[in-house]
C-alpha cells in the first residue's frame, strides 16, 4: 500500500514537473518574440535614418551641455 502511494506520488510529481516546465518554455518563447526586434510590428515608422545627429556631447555642469562643434 505504501509503495502504491509513493508510486502515485512521483507519477504526480513529474506531471506538475513537466507541466511547470511547458509553462516556461511557453513564457520564454513568447517573450523573445515580444523582444525580438525583427518582428514587423515592432518597426518605429518615423524620420529617415540619413539625419544628422551630433555623436558627442560636451557637459560642462549637468545644466550646461551643447553638442561638440555647435559653437
Amino acid at each position: 500500500m505504501e509503495i502504491g502511494a509513493f508510486f502515485i506520488l512521483v507519477i504526480l510529481l513529474v506531471v506538475v514537473a513537466a507541466l511547470g516546465g511547458g509553462l516556461y518554455a511557453l513564457t520564454m518563447w513568447l517573450r523573445h518574440r515580444q523582444l525580438d526586434p525583427e518582428t514587423e510590428k515592432d518597426k518605429i515608422e518615423g524620420e529617415p535614418r540619413d539625419r544628422r545627429r551630433p555623436a558627442h556631447v560636451e557637459v560642462e555642469n549637468e545644466q550646461n551641455a551643447r553638442f561638440v562643434g555647435s559653437r
